[in-house]
């Protein structure tokens, strides 16, 4: 990822157009943020469960003690802000779009 933005940032600062393979390259990371950010919380989850089959740390220990309704109310926050900031990455990438390249 950053070596497809730095030769995009290069390329914008030479005044060269974009192939077209760089621009399917760059579309094609548009939502690896959020991927890695995703993978990141996967791998701290997984990474705990070796600790609990061993027996070395209980499942009691591991889990937190939020209530069901702590965790359903923290759920629906997450949906909610990650809608909503997804609703306004689109909104503004229409209205990039809608813009075109200036001449």
């Amino acid at each position: 990822m950053l070596v497809a933005a730095w030769w995009g940032a290069w390329a914008t600062r030479r005044g060269m157009l974009a192939p077209r393979w760089m621009l399917w390259t760059l579309a094609g990371f548009t939502f690896s943020g959020w991927l890695a950010t995703l993978c990141g919380w996967l791998v701290t989850e997984i990474g705990r469960q070796p600790w609990l089959v061993t027996g070395i740390l209980r499942t009691a220990d591991a889990a937190g003690g939020a209530s069901g309704a702590q965790l359903g109310a923290s759920l629906t926050a997450y949906v909610v802000t990650y809608t909503a900031m997804f609703l306004a990455y689109l909104v503004v990438l229409t209205h990039l779009a809608g813009k075109g390249a200036q001449a």
